[in-house]
């Protein structure tokens, strides 16, 4: 039986066979020593899975994992699956094609526990894969200074990515990642997490390196305006439906204004609109039926006519 670490790491992988040493090796030369790192492949085509076993043989602290076949595909399943193995007392997400500089997990957790906080926030520097330049902060405002809640997170007041994170494992039991959700994972993740009672905070250090690269998910899902526009409809209607357990009315009509938005977006490019039916019933529930008919007929009218910005104007209020 394996001994409790204090943190648990938990690394999605996917055809990373070249980048993920670089990570892996970054995470052997932490200053804090007490972790496990469980690494869940996503059943890669390349040769991932066998770096994976290489580095359990190597130390004992990684676990090489296969994302079970009757589990859903996706990054987010295989993070709530490596939950699912995980001893730690503390967890910290990571991604498989990023730098975990020496100090994170020290300079994270002793800040965690020294001041009673529920979950830490780290600070991160994107870097170009190519050529090793530094293309400044992912998120850039006044950590000192801001205020950790769900409205400011959604409206990217405040923000961080899936690396920056590590919290208690209480905190984080009940909240899962949405499998659906294919881009803008951490942030779906983060604001059910802001529902709850906490006590977390930014921490003002850089303690991350994160690759930009063009088989990025960010990066590839960008590609296509139409696709993108529907990965944030999809994101905005998720994040609406998870809200409905913790009873955030605002925060939910928020959401739903953007999923009008975005749906509305795609209607005028003649394109599939996500969640249509279920979005057109949570918007009955939380503006009002005649906010939801206005929605359906605006999207009718820029399938049709590329019209009905006035209707759709009106469902949003």
């Amino acid at each position: 039986m394996r001994s409790k670490p204090i943190i648990t790491i938990i690394i999605p992988v996917y055809n990373r066979e070249k980048l993920l040493p670089y990570t892996l090796n970054s995470i052997l030369l932490q200053s804090f020593l007490d972790w496990e790192c469980i690494l869940v492949d996503d059943q890669s085509t390349d040769g991932s899975y066998r770096v994976m076993q290489e580095y359990e043989l190597k130390d004992a602290r990684f676990k090489a994992l296969a994302r079970p076949l009757t589990i859903k595909k996706g990054a987010n399943s295989c993070r709530n699956f490596g939950f699912l193995q995980a001893l730690g007392t503390h967890i910290k997400w990571f991604d498989s094609d990023d730098i975990m500089l020496p100090k994170h997990l020290e300079i994270a957790y002793n800040t965690l526990v020294d001041n009673a906080l529920d979950f830490v926030v780290t600070d991160t520097l994107n870097f170009d894969h190519e050529t090793g330049e530094m293309l400044g902060k992912p998120y850039d405002f006044d950590r000192k200074k801001a205020n950790i809640t769900s409205e400011n997170f959604a409206k990217e007041q405040i923000g961080c990515i899936t690396d920056d994170f590590l919290g208690t494992r209480e905190i984080v039991e009940e909240i899962k990642f949405n499998e659906y959700i294919v881009d803008g994972d951490e942030y779906n993740f983060f604001i059910k997490l802001l529902q709850q009672p906490f006590r977390g905070f930014f921490i003002d250090d850089v303690l991350t390196h994160r690759r930009i690269h063009e088989e990025a998910v960010t990066v590839k899902n960008k590609e296509n305006k139409t696709d993108y526009l529907y990965i944030i409809a999809s994101l905005k209607f998720q994040t609406a439906q998870d809200l409905v357990v913790w009873n955030n009315d605002k925060l939910i009509r928020w959401f739903l204004s953007g999923y009008m938005q975005y749906a509305f977006e795609l209607a005028i490019e003649k394109k599939q609109i996500p969640f249509c039916i279920a979005g057109f019933k949570l918007i009955c529930k939380y503006y009002s039926f005649s906010k939801g008919i206005a929605f359906i007929l605006a999207l009718e009218s820029a399938k049709c006519f590329k019209k009905g910005f006035n209707i759709m104007k009106y469902a949003r209020k």
